[in-house]
């Protein structure tokens, strides 16, 4: 599959209701998006948790081609734009192999489900903003795994829409084939986490993404939110998520205009324009070009704790405009 940036495509969705054991499954609006938004999400989506742990260099326009030619050679699209996994793929790989592609074309999918249905900006990784958060405390929900090991874990990741102050929660699970108890699990995960930052999530989301299927299925469940409430900076959540990408721009030689900072990405003769605010660009510039004397996360923390930042009300005054955007 070639991703084409005016071509549309779409994923099956299905809805189980809100009982963890009620797993009868109904077929909902489906999943319409472009090539473009598709690109959108590849860009955007599961940024490398190591990111803040890490000070040598990325490079992170290779990291972009590896994600779409991953999800290009693997993924295949009908004549009308269905999308499903190219099982002529499979035949030499094995489970674990299978489980890591399904796990990027499910984070993708996931990352477009949440920008096209519900008009979240973006994601960020909850276990990486509790690494670098004080004010963090989740409560990891335990499990036993089917070798025997008792397991700890959180949902996967945090949407924010800025401009609405809105919050939800999504966790992701990726299979050949549905499974009943990954599901079940996953809703335990989700329904973790009752208020964030004093309001209830939007949305407290898990979604199986089903790859072994004629077409990719995506099964969403949205149980309600319990027990744990958490607060979280904003400028934090910002930092954390646009900082791989300003670093993305700086490497494809930026221009601006009209208020934003682009860059051009050529990826086989295709190209795409990303951008972000220049005022969110200017502020992440001087945390990209440091020479590594620092910590990536020492540095966030002193322009939080100076008050130095002040993008996110800039942005947040634009409630028409994208914070990323791809042309």
């Amino acid at each position: 599959m070639k991703i084409k940036r005016k071509e549309n495509y779409k994923i099956y969705l299905y809805q189980e209701p809100s009982i963890i054991s009620d797993h009868s499954k109904k077929r909902i609006k489906d999943l319409e998006f472009t090539g473009l938004e598709l690109i959108e999400a590849i860009v955007s989506a599961g940024m490398p948790d190591i990111y803040l742990t890490k000070t040598e260099k990325k490079n992170r326009r290779e990291e972009i081609y590896f994600k779409t030619k991953l999800f290009e050679t693997y993924v295949v699209s009908s004549t009308e734009g269905v999308l499903s996994f190219d099982t002529s793929k499979k035949k030499y790989l094995d489970s674990t192999e299978i489980g890591a592609i399904n796990y990027w074309i499910g984070m993708v999918l996931i990352t477009v489900l949440g920008m096209k249905k519900y008009n979240y900006d973006f994601m960020v990784h909850l276990s990486m903003v509790e690494s670098f958060s004080s004010k963090i405390c989740l409560k990891k929900r335990s499990f036993l795994s089917s070798t025997g090991i008792i397991t700890f874990k959180s949902p996967d990741l945090l949407a924010i829409n800025s401009s609405k102050n809105e919050y939800g929660i999504f966790e992701a699970k990726g299979y050949s084939n549905y499974n009943k108890k990954a599901m079940e699990h996953g809703y335990t995960q989700a329904n973790s986490i009752k208020k964030i930052n004093g309001k209830k999530p939007k949305n407290s989301l898990v979604v199986m993404t089903q790859t072994g299927t004629k077409e990719i299925k995506m099964i969403e469940k949205d149980p309600e939110g319990e027990n744990c409430e958490i607060n979280v900076n904003l400028d934090f959540l910002h930092i954390y998520h646009f900082l791989p990408i300003v670093e993305l721009i700086m490497e494809l030689n930026p221009e601006e205009r009209e208020g934003y900072s682009y860059g051009s990405l050529i990826y086989e003769n295709e190209s795409y324009s990303i951008g972000v605010p220049s005022a969110l660009y200017k502020e992440l510039l001087p945390i990209v070009k440091d020479e590594k004397k620092t910590e990536i996360s020492e540095l966030i923390y002193k322009k939080i704790d100076s008050k130095e930042m002040y993008f996110f009300e800039l942005i947040s005054n634009k409630s028409k405009e994208k914070i990323l955007c791809i042309e």
